[in-house]
Order: structure tokens, then sequence, then C-alpha cells
């Protein structure tokens, strides 16, 4: 499944899959047969959407669940990290609230919290059937939170986390500190957890690695700049960062990063050093993965909140990632590059990847900020089409995997993971393939014929977990790439689609160079191109190297009564070389034809309320509406819509129409007409005044207009994604965009 081959790359996307909704990761870890697991939080409970901890099991294709676990019934629960043994076993840290947690085998290190804010961390190791072998709280009495775990060739256990209260057990021999309130803990517990092994407090991360002599390695980040450090290390003083949202009223203590390296006991610093801007603008900098070299030498990654780092070279202005390769005596960065922030590994050759997201989370579109700053993308992706870029519109995110040079940290292969917003949560190698997993608004991702997916979609967003796998061993074909796959009437990222929906596909080889129109408005195979869905050909509107225009096709009439299918196969070949791609199916999508390019006023002297996306409209005399030609107040102006869904073909007419106009007022949609195969007119009455819709003008003035179908909204939609941080909070995800209409009254 090549999804995009960036010129001079060959990694190619060999699974990929929407894999959950309802689920979120925060960890991920592979078992030497292949199979990979995801630990994180999912809905135990569809009506309140309680959340509770999960682990999930599935086979190295990514087709079947070995099993979906929930450690407890109680929503009070949070996984942090996972890891697993030789023999399949899985190990989740985390922490719970809850009282009553279920203690089940080992011995009790900890006391059951009191709940509300009184947490403890735990340990469960699951069998490979996802069975609960044992759970059992550590830390004693004090408030924790595990954040890291791993395990070592004897199979004891290593966790990890930052103790909020003193009292923090601690071992003798082990490093301490009098008091373990905000402090790290790195506590060992043998393989049945029957013994603490020690139980250090002062040191630890969220991050845990290995050397073959049993060194430990831990990095992590947390609020303060008392992390001890050791002489001659490569940072000794912490410089505290802040950062701030909105317009700065208000700051906030940002992280800072440490890496530590200690003896196998935890008894000796071997080095401790901290990693972030020594002169105070570090702003908030989160370790997010670690990884050690034969050699000794530590590679860390993690992001950056508004915060600068010390690089080895110029990094583009707004970057939020890092990936740092340190020295074994902890003394010297011997390269530090802005990629990553989604994990790194390292495989037995001594390769490094490491995943990441490109995140736009400029405010755009509110009165009084300029545009936004340019997206810090990899120049490895200098290749990807500028309309699959995240832009903070019609994507807040898109995901990567990256293969670099240990030595210099310079690209050497790479992969693009398209979406309306996907993060990077964290990778694991399993089966000679790179694994990245994170969340998703929905299923706008690649999708690989297959792959586990939801059993039924409806159109926009439903929060979830994506799955991929990069193939950095098998280079990619010379064939058709797919860069991403958007709607075709707004250019927003297709998830679950609908029969007569337009399609935009852009990427790489799709077509001839020379573009090609369909000569007849739409055929089933022009300039060596093809489309099918289920075996189905999709009429091409539009064909050339780099984009593909079609229209989705619709079942045969004589399949009205059959069950609906969830999902549907699109292959795209050129000149006899295929690529597919899943998608979700749903029974209608319809969206409106949209300029999303930018939100702003386009006119001079408009009200900052007139800030919304531009619709194709039509005045009453079939002219376009704009500022400069506003429609009549009490007059039709009409949208266009595609996406309806159907059988055999669009239906002529829709019903089930309702406009909402202003603030509040509701517009009669008068009538609907099918105008091209595809496209439909939507005929929207305005009221003849506008003070009932909460607008008081006089002139012109451009007025928000939504649409819903069948008691659905009508696309495009505003993305939810956590990514976009406080900003979103003046967005109403995954309700539709604000469409400005011109009235003059």
């Amino acid at each position: 499944m090549a999804i995009l081959s960036p010129t001079g790359f060959s990694a190619n996307l060999a699974i990929s899959t929407y894999l959950k909704d309802g689920f979120t990761p925060a960890a991920i870890a592979a078992d030497l047969q292949g199979n990979v697991y995801l630990a994180g939080s999912a809905v135990i409970d569809p009506a309140s959407q309680a959340t509770g901890a999960a682990v999930a099991k599935v086979n190295p294709q990514s087709a079947q669940y070995l099993y979906l676990s929930y450690l407890d019934s109680a929503a009070s629960d949070q996984v942090a990290a996972i890891a697993v043994d030789s023999s399949g076993n899985a190990y989740v840290a985390g922490s719970t609230t809850n009282p009553n947690f279920p203690v089940i085998g080992g011995s009790a290190f900890g006391t059951a919290p009191a709940g509300g804010a009184d947490a403890r961390s735990f340990v469960t190791k699951l069998n490979p059937q996802g069975a609960v072998v044992f759970s059992v709280l550590i830390g004693g009495s004090a408030i924790s939170t595990a954040r890291g775990i791993a395990i070592t060739p004897q199979g004891r256990i290593l966790v990890s986390g930052i103790a909020a209260s003193n009292g923090f057990p601690s071992t003798p021999g082990a490093y301490s500190v009098a008091d373990s309130t905000n402090q790290w803990y790195l506590t060992e517990l043998d393989a049945a957890a029957s013994k603490m092994i020690f139980s250090a407090t002062g040191i630890g991360g969220s991050s845990l690695v290995l050397d073959a002599t049993g060194n430990i390695y831990m990095a992590g980040s947390s609020v303060g700049t008392n992390y001890p450090t050791t002489p001659g290390a490569y940072q000794t003083t912490f410089s505290l960062g802040h950062y701030c949202f909105g317009f700065c009223q208000t700051g906030f203590p940002g992280n800072l990063q440490h890496v530590t390296k200690t003896d196998a006991a935890a008894s000796k610093l071997i080095y401790s050093t901290g990693l972030n801007d020594p002169k105070g603008a570090a702003g908030s900098t989160t370790n997010t993965g670690l990884a050690v070299d034969a050699a000794g030498n530590a590679y860390v990654t993690g992001t950056l909140f508004e915060g600068q780092y010390p690089f080895t070279v110029t990094a583009a202005q707004g970057a939020t990632s890092y990936l740092t390769k340190l020295d074994p005596a902890g003394a010297s960065v011997l390269f530090s590059v802005p990629v990553g922030g989604g994990g790194v590994q390292l495989d037995s050759s001594g390769a490094i990847y490491i995943g990441g997201a490109v995140t736009s989370v400029a405010p755009i579109g509110f009165p009084g900020l300029g545009p936004p700053p340019p997206v810090a993308i990899p120049p490895a992706f200098s290749g990807i089409p500028q309309v699959c870029v995240p832009n903070f519109t019609t994507a807040i995110s898109a995901a990567y995997v990256l293969k670099v040079d240990p030595a210099t940290g310079a690209v050497q292969d790479a992969q693009w993971i398209d979406g309306s917003a996907p993060g990077a949560t964290g990778i694991t190698l399993a089966g000679g393939k790179v694994w990245i997993t994170g969340p998703t608004p929905g299923p706008q991702v690649p999708i690989s014929p297959g792959a586990l997916m939801p059993p039924a979609s409806s159109p926009g967003f439903l929060e979830g977990v994506y799955l991929s796998a990069v193939d950095f061993a098998t280079p990619a074909t010379s064939g058709p790439s797919i860069a991403c796959v958007l709607d075709g009437g707004n250019l927003s990222h297709a998830g679950a689609v609908a029969a007569f929906q337009l399609l935009s596909i852009f990427g790489t080889n799709l077509g001839p160079a020379v573009p090609v129109q369909a000569p007849d408005g739409a055929d089933p195979s022009i300039g060596g191109v093809s489309v099918t869905f289920d075996g189905v050909p999709a009429q091409l509107l539009y064909v050339s190297a780099s984009q593909i225009n079609l229209a989705v096709p619709g079942p045969s009439p004589s399949s009205a009564g059959s069950p609906a299918k969830s999902s549907t196969i699109m292959q795209l070949t050129y000149n006899g070389v295929s690529v597919r791609r899943q998608f979700a199916l749903t029974a209608s999508n319809l969206n409106l034809f949209a300029d999303l390019s930018t939100n702003r006023n386009p006119c001079p002297n408009g009200a900052p309320s007139d800030n919304g996306f531009q619709p194709v409209a039509a005045n009453a005399d079939g002219s376009m509406n704009s500022c400069t030609n506003p429609a009549q107040a009490g007059s039709i102006v009409s949208f266009f819509a595609h996406g309806a869904g159907g059988f055999g073909s669009a239906p002529p007419r829709l019903v089930n129409l309702h406009a909402s106009v202003g603030f509040g007022c509701t517009a009669l949609v008068t009538n609907t007409s099918l105008v091209t195969d595809f496209v439909y007119k939507l005929d929207v009455s305005l009221p003849a005044s506008f003070e009932p819709c909460g607008e008081s003008f006089t002139g012109i003035q451009g007025i928000p207009v939504t649409v819903s179908y069948r008691d659905a909204p009508v696309g495009p939609l505003y993305i939810p994604a956590d990514l976009a941080g406080p900003v979103t909070a003046f967005l109403p995800p995954g309700e539709p965009m604000r469409m400005i209409v011109w009235v003059k009254q």
C-alpha cells in the first residue's frame, strides 16, 4: 500500500487503519512474533462516554484482535506505559484513584487510594491471552503516578513515575532524596511482583532503557529545576521556561527534560544532565522517547511548546519537535535536529527510526490576528502537495515516520501519513516494520484493505485511534502513490464516503503527465487511468500525474434490499500498476462546495462577525454571491452540494433539508435540484429582516449560514483535535463550518 514515496525515498505504508473508535492510545509495544500492543483508555460506558484503562493486542497484519482487555471497570484509571517480555506477557503501568482498585497476586507495595486526587501508581501483568496475572499498587501511601515501564533481561519490572507527596518508599543503597514530593521515583520488582528489588527517589523518567551490562537509562520531563545533575554533564543547571495561551495574559511553568544513566542497582549516577534551552526559553520541553545504541549513545526525542531548543542545525520557525544524540558520557550533544516527537527506536543493525507529527495550531480567523505562521514541515516532505499539508482548517496535523542516519541525524527515508488530525503517540518495531499509533478524530486516515476498522461509520468525526506500519526494507513501487484523498467540493480530508460523493486524489504518478479531462464529462477510464470501488468503475472527471477527480459510484438498484456494507475498497490503476485504499462507507455524506483556503473577511471594512468561509453560492439572478455582489434580504440564495448517496443514480431531489442563518434563525429550503449527475442546487430563502436572527445592520453584511440534512450537519465540519490546544475552544468541533453569504437590506 504505497501511500506516498517522496522524491528520493523508497519507504511505503504497508499497513494502516482507523483501528477503533473510543480508544485513546498512550503507549505501543510489540512482541517477538510481530504482534502489536496498544495501551490507553477506552470507552467503557457508551451512555456517559466514561473511559477506563485498556490494552489491545492485534496480529502482525492488523487484521485481527488477539485480545482487548479492560483492566478495571473504574473510569479513574490511567495507563501511561506498556512493555512486553519475550513470552508475550504485557506489563502496563499507570495510576488510579479508585479506592476499590482490584489488587490481584503479587505483594502489597502500596495502600489503596482514598479517591479524589489521591492517586496511586499501579503495575498490571497480562498473559498472552489478555488475562490478568497480577495487578499491584506501589508507592506506599504516597500520592504518585507511574509514567514508564521496562522489563530487564532477567524478567524484573522497572517502573518509574512522579510522587506528588512525601513518603514514597526508598531502599537502602538506592539513590534517594529526603522528601519525595514532586520528585521522580524508580522502582524494580521481581518477575512475580512479590518482592521489591530496590526503590529510588529523586530520579526516574517516562522513557526507560537498559544496556547490555544492565545500566539503566531514563529520560523524562517535569516542572522544576531541582532534578539532580552530575559534574561534566552537558547541562548541569536548569532554567525554567514558561508558555502561555491566547493573548498571553497568563503564563505557566513549562516542562524541563533530563537524561540520566545509573548502574543496575540505581545506586550511582553515572551521568545525569538536563537537555533544554539553557537561557530560560525552553517553553515546555517534553520528552517522548529514548533509545540507546551499543556504544552507549543516547537518542532522545520529544516535543516543544512555545520553546527554543539546542539544535545543531538551523531549525525552521515554529519547530515543535526534536531528535538529539547524546554521547556515552552525557557530556556532549553529537547532533540535534528538529524532527520527531512521537517516539524513537533502534533496530538490530543500529538504524534509527522516529515518529512525529506536523501540526498547525495557529488561531486563524480571529479578529485582529495576523495570518498563521508557516507549518514547520520536515524538508523530507517538501514534495507533499500543499493541499495535503495541515493548515488548521482542512487538517490540523499529519503523522510521519523517518529513518535517520545515526551518525548525523540526516533523513535517509521517510513516510507521510495523512489525515485530518492524526497525532503521534509512539512507535515500535515488529515484523520488520516500524509501527506508529496516535489519536485521530475519525477515519480520515489511510486504511489498507483487510485491516481492522470499526464495523460502521457515520459522516464526520468519531474520536479513536489509528495504527500504521511503515516498511523501509521493501522499496515502494514506481506506480501511483497517494498523498491524500480530499472531498471534491471543499478539499477537506475524506473519511467515510457515500455514493456520488466527489473525491480529489493527490499524489505522484497517478496518471498522465499531460492532464486529461473526461470528454463526456465523466468516464470510467481516461488517459490510462481507471478507479474502481469494490470493482465498480468510478466516473472520472479529470486525471493527471498529481491529481484525479472522480465520483464514487453508487450500488446497483438490485442491491437496495441487501445489508448495507460498512466499507468499500478503492483501486486506482494507471498503466497496469495499482494502489488500493479502503474507506468507511456511509449512506450519505452531503458536503457543500466552498473555498476553505481562508476564513478571513475578504472585503474592506467588513465587520469582525463576517469571518467565515466562502461557499459557492449564487444570487437569485444566477450571479455569484460576494461582498461586491450581495443578495437582497428576502431573496433566494442557492448553494451547491454533493454526496447525497442513493442507488443506481443520485436521487433527483433531496428532502429533510434545513438551513440556519445568523444566530438562531431558520430559513426555508424552497427547492433542491440535481444540476449534474452528482451536484445539487439547494435554494434557501433568506429572511426579509435579520434583526430576529441577531444581526442588525444597514448596508451590506456577511451572514453565517449552515445546513443540515436528515438531522445531520452538512459538511464541511470543524475538526475536533486536542492537538490544537485551547484554540479549539473558540470553535465548535464537529459542527458545520460557518458559510458567509453577503446580504444587503
